[in-house]
């Protein structure tokens, strides 16, 4: 495991993030020489999915008793969202 300085954090964090992201080995931060418990871990391969087919979400169950019209707006809502192929699409990256 690689370590780095508070100091080298603060000065140039962008070369600390980018040695995370190249190794994919942890950096543990350090504070005058000794460890100080903080971690910068990569993300698991591949990241997290920014977004679900609507299919698939639908298939989660709520852990809330929400009403079967909270249910049917929700679909409604999901429905309006898909693009002539049938995904959801982003609002912010809509034409």
């Amino acid at each position: 495991m690689h370590t780095a300085s508070t100091r080298e954090l603060k000065q140039n964090p962008a070369a600390v993030i980018k040695r995370v992201l190249e190794t994919g080995d942890e950096v543990e931060i350090t504070a005058h020489g000794h460890p100080t418990g903080v971690r910068l871990v990569p993300d698991a391969p591949g990241g997290p999915a920014p977004w679900v087919q609507g299919s698939v979400l639908m298939e989660v169950r709520p852990r809330s008793r929400a009403s079967r019209a909270d249910a049917e707006d929700l679909r409604a809502l999901i429905d309006a969202a898909r693009d002539e192929d049938g995904d959801v699409v982003d609002p912010w990256e809509r034409p």
